[in-house]
């Protein structure tokens, strides 16, 4: 995509110097034309090749190609006949500059005399220094007192503090929820250096707490109910909270001193709004959440507190939507803390949140090579299997059903127990929805009269059969597929029309062969006489009864 082409720094840059050259005052008419052309549409194929963008403009019937110079803006092109910077180069530039920020703010931005802007520029800049200074005084002053945990406590509160006096600085005016997530990803975020390997535990905190109040606040912002923008929204959460985990694991390779755990009681507070996000991100919210308390807060205390506080916070909740996030957070801890019972009993009567607990449980707990704690986990999951299935949507069934039968796998392996029997029972009590994964499960095992028999139970014609499995079965007991045939001559007669009565004549050709390689041309010589006075009324089928020699 364009937008992770566009170096922001480089995009800024041009940005001012476009305003340089191109003062609104004296070149209003021009910006105007060349805003109009981005608005409505009239710039596509846009490209870049080094820092050079490239794109086509149509203007008044005619298309134009303007090349625009990000690092060299007055050496800019255009195939019209103007000179210098056109009204095409402007919008090819402001459909770009798009990608990282909104055009709107520059367009405002490029209004301001240049007086007030610079001045604007300034003090932004001596705010960026003193919140820098304030951070600096605060991580020496932290060193200084290792012990005393409310200086700790301040640290954080202090930088929090500096995060949202810069994000309060982000123009928000008039935008959609899209657009203000893209910022916070795009533009606010990357202010914050990640911090490399050799950085000391302390930077690495500060990058974390810097993501986590970037990732509260992408999931405060509401979604979309549908559309393009929803599931943009959508990928800017489950983008940024891969950007979290991974700033969570590098911490966790970090040594710790005394002050440093202290530091992360204090981060607790700001863990727990986390869970106050949007439902509609509750899967990325539990992602985080979860990760924090596996990864880096590991002390027993910390977990002990935090499940009594999200257990206390679900009784205060009225209706399930509120006490949902603290359901999964106090089950996740109950099981980070050995109690798999609490663990189970809160999820237990939640079909979505349990499926998707009771199989991380399982995955966590054969990893440990806790191999029976893994199995206790999947037995819990095997017998609620029915209840679950028909509780969800019917467009998540599936979902589930691949969810249970992964889990079974990945329980076979750890246990070295095949129970061959056990697994082709749980297929049968999730049909029709395990329909193809049993029918692959009766091929492998040679089943073919069980194979057949589900076939005839879903309805299935012989030509929806995958040949491989129609000729296995044929060669191994060729008596096994003729009730499959007489099912599919009158799935064809029944549609009543000439062509599904050819394809039903076919069949019976196919049905006539198998029954004079059994030598039991009796039973045929009835069966087709029997066809015949059930569909003497039909004589189409009739006409090619008599031309295929049948009757």
């Amino acid at each position: 995509m364009l937008q992770t082409m566009l170096p922001q720094e480089l995009m800024t840059k041009a940005a001012q110097r476009v305003i340089k050259l191109l003062p609104y005052k004296k070149h209003s008419d021009m910006i105007k034309r060349a805003w109009h052309l981005y608005r409505t549409g009239h710039v596509y194929n846009v490209t870049i090749e080094d820092n050079v963008l490239k794109g086509k403009v149509t203007d008044k019937g005619h298309t134009y190609e303007p090349s625009f110079r990000l690092k060299q803006v007055a050496g800019s092109s255009c195939t019209c006949t103007a000179v210098g910077l056109c009204p095409h180069n402007v919008a090819l530039f402001l459909y770009a500059y798009n990608q990282i920020d909104a055009v709107g703010n520059l367009i405002r931005t490029w209004k301001e005399p240049a007086t007030k802007r610079k001045k604007a520029e300034s003090n932004e800049t001596q705010k960026d220094v003193q919140v820098k200074q304030q951070t600096v005084q605060q991580q020496k002053l932290n060193e200084k007192n290792r012990s005393n945990t409310s200086n700790n406590a301040n640290i954080v509160d202090a930088w929090w503090q500096s995060f949202e006096e810069k994000y309060r600085r982000i123009p928000l005016y008039n935008i959609t929820e899209e657009e203000h997530m893209r910022r916070l990803v795009q533009s606010f975020f990357p202010t914050f250096e990640r911090p490399t390997s050799k950085a000391s535990f302390l930077d690495h905190l500060y990058y974390v707490h810097a993501a986590l109040f970037t990732f509260i606040k992408l999931v405060h912002i509401p979604q979309k109910s549908w559309g393009y923008f929803a599931i943009m929204q959508e990928r800017h959460v489950e983008q940024f909270s891969s950007t979290v985990q991974q700033a969570l694991t590098n911490l966790a390779k970090k040594p710790r001193t005394k002050s440093h755990e202290q530091l992360l009681y204090a981060t607790i507070p700001y863990v727990r709004n986390v869970l106050s996000g949007e439902l509609t991100y509750f899967r990325q919210i539990l992602d985080v959440y979860e990760i924090i308390w596996t990864t880096v807060l590991t002390d027993e205390t910390y977990r002990q507190e935090e499940c009594t506080w999200a257990i206390e916070q679900l009784n205060k909740k009225q209706t399930v939507e509120e006490k949902i996030p603290f359901i999964g957070a106090a089950s996740y801890v109950s099981f980070l803390l050995g109690n798999d019972q609490q663990a189970y009993q809160l999820i237990e009567p939640f079909p979505y949140l349990a499926t998707g607990h009771i199989v991380r449980f399982m995955h966590m707990s054969f990893a440990k090579k806790q191999i029976q704690r893994g199995a206790d986990w999947f037995h819990r999951l095997e017998q609620n299997v029915e209840t679950y299935l028909y509780s969800l949507h019917i467009s998540d069934r599936e979902w589930f059903v691949q969810h249970v039968l992964s889990a079974y796998v990945q329980y076979r392996i750890a246990t070295k127990n095949e129970q061959t029997e056990r697994y082709e029972q749980l297929l049968q009590r999730l049909l029709p929805y395990s329909f193809y994964t049993y029918i692959d499960y009766l091929f492998d095992e040679q089943k073919w009269k069980e194979l057949i028999e589900l076939y005839m139970l879903e309805k299935t014609t012989v030509d929806m059969i995958h040949p491989l499995h129609l000729k296995a079965v044929e060669q191994a007991d060729r008596s096994l597929v003729l009730p499959l045939y007489h099912q599919t001559i009158m799935y064809y007669i029944e549609q009543k029309n000439r062509s599904a009565y050819e394809q039903a004549i076919k069949h019976l050709r196919k049905l006539r062969a198998h029954y004079r390689a059994l030598k039991q041309m009796p039973r045929w010589e009835t069966y087709i006489t029997k066809l015949a006075e059930q569909t003497k009324r039909l004589r189409a089928f009739q006409d090619l009864l008599r031309k295929g020699k049948f009757i």
